[in-house]
């Protein structure tokens, strides 16, 4: 299984796809949003890994205990799951706003505290 390190690495190479994508072409957008899950998700596995070296192959088992330990991004985490499976799923076109929303109130708060927890303030 990989490691939280391997993780982080692949939660920023995600990070990276959807950055390079050009949010004005409306054909990248439902990608940058999937992109943005699937960093999201990167986060959340090296997040396992370092509380309990948990790890999760289906995303039902993954949703299931984010939920059971209601961490404070759950809803952040859900948002942006439910909008990349509508992307992807139901043909939905995110405007640029929409694009824009779901990386800062769904994304950045997922990230920002996910390296919170593995790399406090304050140590090396």
């Amino acid at each position: 299984m990989p490691t939280q390190s391997q993780h982080e690495r692949q939660a920023r190479r995600n990070e990276m796809f959807l950055q390079s994508l050009d949010k004005t072409v409306s054909v990248n957008r439902e990608w940058i949003v999937t992109g943005a899950f699937y960093a999201a998700l990167h986060w959340i596995e090296s997040f396992f890994d370092h509380q309990s070296r948990l790890h999760f192959k289906e995303h039902e088992l993954r949703n299931r205990a984010i939920r059971r330990l209601s961490l404070p991004i759950t809803n952040e985490y859900f948002r942006l799951y439910t909008a990349s499976r509508r992307g992807r799923y139901e043909l939905y076109r995110f405007s640029q706003s929409e694009v824009d929303d779901q990386i800062r109130r769904n994304y950045t708060p997922i990230k920002n505290y996910v390296l919170s927890v593995l790399h406090p303030p304050g140590t090396p």
